[in-house]
Formats: C-alpha cells, structure tokens, sequence
C-alpha cells in the first residue's frame, strides 16, 4: 500500500517533466512557475478532500498487544532510532545526488550525446516508481529490513562501478537504473521499519524524525561532491556508507521497551553514584 502511495512521487517526476518543459518553452521560466503553481495547488486541493486519519490500531493479537508505542521522547532515547537514520541517510543522499546529475554523468563519463543522456532522467522516474512498487509488495513477504539489505548491496556495487569501470550506454543505464530502483523502494519500506521498531499509533510523528535523513541526503551528496572533488570521488564515499548501511542492517534488531527503560534506570543510578 504504501509502495502503491509513494510511487507517484516517481509518476509524477516523469509526467511533469514533460509538462514544466513544455510550459517553460511556451510561456517562459516565470509564467511556468506560476502555471505550476496553480496546478499543483489544485491537485493538492482535491487529493486533500479524499485524506482520512487512520484510527489508532487496538489489540488484534498477542504480537501487537505486546509491543510498545514508543513516543518521539523515547524513541530518541534508544541507538537503533539512529542507527535507522544512518541507513535512511544512505539510501536517499545517493539516489538524490545521482537524480541531480544523472545527465552530467551520461556526457562526462560515459562520453554519451546530452540528448541521450538527458534521457536517463525519465529512465530514473520509471524505475524510481518501479522500485517502491515491487519492493513495497516484495517487503511484505520477505521482511522489510531484508529488502534494505538487498537494496544496500544493489547501491553499493553500483556505484563502485560508476567509480571504477569504463562506462559505455548500457552500463550507465543499468547502474543509473538500479540505483533509482533502490532509492524508490527504500522510501517505501522505511516507513513500516519505523512502525514495527517503535509502534504504529505514534508512527507520523516518529517517523518524521527519522524522514530528516531524506532532506539532509539530499544537501549532502552536494557537499560531498565540493569536498571531495566530482563524481567518482562522491560514489566512492557513497559505496562506504553503503557497506556501514548493510553491517547495520544485517544486526539491527527492533528495540525493546522493558530494557530500554531498565537501561535509562541503570544510567540514573550510575549518575547519582558518581
């Protein structure tokens, strides 16, 4: 469900790619601006209408009665909340950084004409939707976090081979592709982490703290990328965080709230001691 939900944020990258070009040709930057505007103020306006809260989620079986609706507070209090942040980090700084400058890439390093490259941008949505579809459903048989796992290594080898392997036009796509399929369905899969690590009913808000990742990835890769001196360098330190992401996914378990609590005493105590 939420796959289905979020891939429109790829549908719509590819659909109003077309339409914002089309709209800047015809009216120029500004007015384009203003008929985008417009739009998407309709749009957010009728889809607005068909938005319900969900209830909060009662005791169905024994498995949820047991589990613990962590508040932000007490989310914040445990290392896995970070460590989720780190993966979240990981998977959107390098599917927004290759966004940004997939067509740079196509003419630079795999030396391809800027009309063909420029083409790797609708090929990014397609499989950007893609991901978070297949994925989506994917998660709900094998377990989310094993989808990130998957999705890490994908990324990782990837990039490792945009930094060391000569590129030609089937390469850069299959790399661009594959990165654009992960980023797509990490967004979609994180969510529900989020729920089944620290609750449901407390899930907008918590999720929302760990959802920073997402607009400081987006800064990052930019940053990264002046620091370090281009493309490669950045898909080199991307392909690092990529392995750090997979170590802690591989050992990530979903925290408990009893040990948490008696971690918080023992600290406490330990303070009053000292």
């Amino acid at each position: 469900m939420s796959g289905i939900c979020v891939g429109a944020y790829g549908t719509g990258s590819l659909i109003f790619k077309y339409v914002n070009a089309s709209l800047i040709s015809s009216k120029g930057v500004s007015m384009a601006f203003l008929y985008w505007g417009i739009i998407a103020m309709i749009l957010v306006f009728i889809g607005a209408q068909f938005l319900k809260d969900a209830p909060n989620v009662e005791n169905v079986n024994n498995d949820i009665s047991e589990k613990h609706d962590f508040t932000v507070k007490e989310m914040l209090n445990t290392k896995e909340v970070y460590l989720l942040f780190i993966i979240f980090f990981t998977a959107c700084m390098s599917g927004l950084y290759l966004i940004g400058i997939v067509k740079d890439i196509g003419v630079k390093l795999a030396g391809l004409n800027p009309v063909v490259a420029a083409n790797a941008v609708a090929m990014v949505a397609i499989f950007n939707t893609a991901g978070r579809i297949i994925l989506g459903a994917l998660s709900d048989k094998l377990g989310a976090l094993k989808v990130v796992l998957g999705t890490m290594a994908v990324t990782a080898v990837s990039v490792f081979i945009l930094s060391f392997v000569h590129l030609n036009f089937g390469i850069f796509f299959a790399c661009v592709s594959a990165i654009a399929f992960c980023f797509g369905g990490n967004i979609t899969v994180f969510p529900p982490i989020v729920g089944d690590f620290f609750g449901v009913n407390n899930q907008t808000k918590n999720y929302g703290i760990v959802y920073q990742g997402f607009g400081i990835g987006a800064l990052s890769g930019t940053f990264i990328s002046t620091a370090v001196g281009g493309f490669k360098p950045t898909f080199m330190v991307v392909g690092v965080l990529c392995i750090i992401s997979i170590f802690i996914v591989a050992t990530i378990k979903a925290p408990n709230f009893k040990s948490t609590e008696k971690e918080k005493v023992n600290l406490r105590l330990n303070n009053k001691v000292a």
